[in-house]
């Protein structure tokens, strides 16, 4: 799965129901551009500062496009058009920008995808707007596994694994998910060193900028 369809995934409980308004909308969007990100379209630049040895990230003033070649993915295909257009504007789009503009429409291809390949099971309603979406239980249960032993370091962690990490504990779902760190990971966690360090360092930055930039479940907006 790429990282948006597992973003929407998780954000997906047992019961079907979707927690929040603003989590899911933009932290999908947030996982298009960390998938475009893995993929070396799209780069991040965030402004950094240190304190007390633990870095502090700004949102970067634009998104730089790497590169327009076809994903062979049709949302990622799309995705890269339109920022082509919007990067070369006299004022480029802003990351806190794109995220408001793109926020609303990005789970629903995703959903729609995850659909179709049976990971989730569309459940219609009589009320517009309440149909539910109820994950398959293995393949949630296999992501769970997998994000807990990357938090935890008991599997290696990867750029992707990072990314799904940081955005399910930015967007709230980690905390369904019973995420537990201990001191000495919260500490390698927030200095972004330890297992962290074999993750290149740029989409270290990009993980940790989706960290801020995605409303937790206290704020509903950007």
């Amino acid at each position: 799965m790429t990282l948006p369809e597992e973003f929407v995934l998780l954000a997906h409980s047992p019961s079907g129901k979707v927690r929040g308004s603003a989590q899911p909308s933009f932290g999908c969007a947030a996982a298009e551009l960390g998938e475009l990100a893995l993929r070396r379209k799209v780069l991040l630049r965030p402004r950094v500062s240190r304190t007390f040895g633990i870095e502090t990230y700004g949102c970067p003033r634009g998104i730089d496009l790497l590169g327009t070649g076809r994903t062979g993915l049709a949302w990622a295909d799309a995705l890269l058009a339109e920022l082509e257009v919007c990067t070369s504007e006299p004022e480029p789009v802003t990351l806190r920008q794109w995220l408001r503009r793109r926020g609303g429409a990005a789970p629903a291809p995703h959903r729609e995808a995850l659909t179709e390949r049976g990971h989730l099971l569309h459940k219609p309603s009589r009320l517009p707007g309440r149909d539910r979406y109820h994950p398959c239980t293995a393949t949630r249960a296999a992501l769970v596994d997998e994000i807990r032993g990357g938090c935890s370091g008991r599997r290696g962690l990867d750029a992707h694994l990072l990314l799904l990490c940081d955005l399910a504990e930015a967007a709230g779902t980690g905390r369904s998910l019973s995420l537990r760190l201990t001191w000495r990971q919260w500490l390698d966690w927030s200095r972004r060193t330890g297992v962290l360090e074999s993750v290149p360092e740029d989409l270290r930055d990009t993980s940790e900028l989706f960290r801020f930039m995605v409303p937790s479940p206290e704020d509903q907006g950007l």
